[in-house]
């Protein structure tokens, strides 16, 4: 059962949930833009580029895992009605004589988050975090994640949740390193000083932080 502020921000357009954060930022000489679109407001060549980005950096994690590689189902849930998308486009002056950057080629990261009810608690839920390999180092990431917590913050939500395969050590060390920890709804929350606990058969974890 949705909570009246679940509803609500379920109700935001994307031009309210855009206005809760940074839209330009420059991180380590890159210059980035940020917007937050809903899956019917994507171009083709959006949804395209955002698909493949999730299955460069993804395919293998999830063809290995218990939830098998399955893209019609995992792009059903990507761009579901109630998804929301802060996409990062990267607009870098291009070097005189060279070819301008096709728009759809941008776009360098991206978030998937909706608002939903957890445990009682109004939460945004971060369905995807993807960064270009050949972006990564830029702290786009943790640009994101902090966008996530903006819109958190402005529509009264109360935590940040998201899922992260045990096997996929690098992006938990980094939501380990932004303050996230083991949530109680998650498999093996007993076995908490250790994430990454062998002896569990679920190959991942749900990781939370609560918004300020």
């Amino acid at each position: 059962m949705r909570s009246g502020a679940v509803n609500r921000a379920n109700k935001a357009t994307s031009a309210q949930l855009e206005a809760c954060i940074s839209t330009s930022r420059e991180s380590n000489d890159a210059r980035l833009h940020f917007t937050v679109k809903t899956p019917s407001e994507l171009s083709d060549v959006e949804r395209k580029r955002i698909w493949n980005i999730f299955d460069s950096n993804m395919h293998q994690f999830y063809a290995t895992s218990s939830f098998g590689w399955d893209p019609l189902s995992k792009k059903e849930e990507m761009f579901h009605s109630h998804a929301r998308l802060v996409l990062c486009e990267r607009c870098d002056d291009t070097p005189s004589g060279s070819e301008p950057v096709p728009s759809e080629s941008r776009i360098v990261a991206y978030t998937i988050f909706r608002f939903e009810r957890e445990a009682k608690q109004d939460v945004v839920y971060c369905y995807e975090l993807q960064v270009t390999r050949e972006s990564r180092g830029l702290g786009v990431g943790k640009l994101l994640m902090g966008s996530l917590f903006d819109i958190g913050s402005q529509w009264r939500m109360k935590n940040v949740m998201l899922t992260v395969f045990k096997a996929n050590s690098a992006a938990s060390a980094f939501y380990k390193s932004l303050g996230f920890d083991l949530d109680p709804s998650s498999p093996g929350y007993a076995e908490e000083d250790d994430w990454q606990d062998e002896e569990l058969d679920c190959d991942y974890v749900i990781l939370s932080k609560s918004i300020p």
